[in-house]
């Protein structure tokens, strides 16, 4: 479990007059087999990206206007992904719904429970929302992940919220918005 710990990068970018310490919105990339976070300002951002062989495992994060340090996640386009990603049966949805799931469980926008039948006995975890009156627990199974996924699934998770804003159906890609919290 130790080699899933993400490590943060507390180098300073080194361009003059980067905006990160100032801006509200930033970038968060992953480095992976490293597994070591860089906060990077937008221009920064867009240079790696475009010098990059492949893609890099990203998303987006914003300040709190309320002073607060620490980035935030748009909790509730990720809930309504988490509905959404019920409705398309194939297994990248399913994969997709048990990450989100992950960080609603973290947030506590949803809720361990225990199984209360064979199907949730078998299920990797069940969960509820505690704010939805009388919810039925829903059975997630974690997906398989090779390199190909977990070097994808940022996408994945980015083009699900996009698909999110367009239409009600999702294509079970999704990019987010958000950072830890």
């Amino acid at each position: 479990m130790e080699g899933w710990k993400i490590q943060r990068d507390r180098t300073k970018c080194e361009e003059p007059g980067c905006p990160l310490p100032a801006a509200e919105e930033y970038f968060a990339v992953l480095e992976v087999p490293e597994c070591v976070r860089r906060d990077l300002c937008a221009m920064c951002f867009h240079r790696i990206d475009k010098s990059a062989a492949d893609a890099p495992i990203f998303w987006k994060c914003r300040r709190r206007v309320d002073g607060q340090k620490g980035p935030v996640l748009d909790l509730v386009a990720l809930r309504m992904l988490f509905d959404r990603l019920a409705e398309v049966d194939d297994d990248k949805a399913r994969g997709l719904r048990y990450f989100v799931a992950l960080l609603l469980l973290r947030k506590r926008l949803l809720k361990m429970v225990d199984a209360m039948n064979e199907e949730q006995e078998r299920a990797d975890l069940v969960v509820i929302d505690p704010k939805v009156e009388g919810m039925a627990p829903v059975a997630l199974f974690a997906p398989a992940l090779d390199e190909e996924r977990l070097a994808n699934l940022e996408t994945e998770l980015m083009d699900a919220l996009a698909a999110g804003d367009e239409e009600p159906e999702v294509e079970a890609a999704a990019e987010g918005e958000g950072g830890e919290g």
